[in-house]
């Protein structure tokens, strides 16, 4: 009967145990997602923020460029007068008009030569490894 009793109390200890600690689990998972619904507002917020000054930029990029080419055309008018005070006019128009041509061509094969950059090649290459240890892993379970 003794042992019988101390089995009810070891049984009811047990039980007191499971649901603190169910009732731990829950809080910490109550925790959980308090705090990563607060990091996910964060990130929002965040997000947005960046959005906005990313937007800004690009804004000032774009009327900077307009800028530019309207001072570009205004610098090629004005060598072209230049020029055409000592050349003539239609060779003065001649020589910039081969002036952007060649730059136009350089930057454009410059640009080409850049083309074969591959984008995030450390990541693709971790990648790559990951899959091969994935691929032997797969392997050694398979031959157990």
């Amino acid at each position: 009967m003794f042992s019988l009793f101390k089995i009810k109390e070891q049984k009811a200890a047990l039980y007191a145990e499971a649901v603190a600690a169910v009732k731990q689990a829950r809080c910490v998972a109550q925790r959980t997602l308090e705090h990563t619904s607060a990091l996910g507002e964060l990130f929002s917020a965040e997000v947005k923020e960046y959005a906005q000054h990313q937007a800004q930029r690009v804004a000032m990029v774009i009327i900077a460029c307009v800028l530019l080419l309207g001072a570009y055309f205004t610098f090629c008018a004005v060598l072209a007068v230049v020029l055409g005070m000592w050349l003539g006019l239609a060779w003065a128009l001649c020589v910039v008009f081969l002036l952007n041509f060649a730059l136009a061509l350089l930057l454009l094969l410059r640009a080409k030569a850049m083309s074969g950059k591959q984008l995030a090649p450390a990541t693709v290459e971790e990648l790559k490894n990951d899959w091969q240890c994935l691929k032997l892993l797969c392997k050694g379970n398979n031959e157990r």
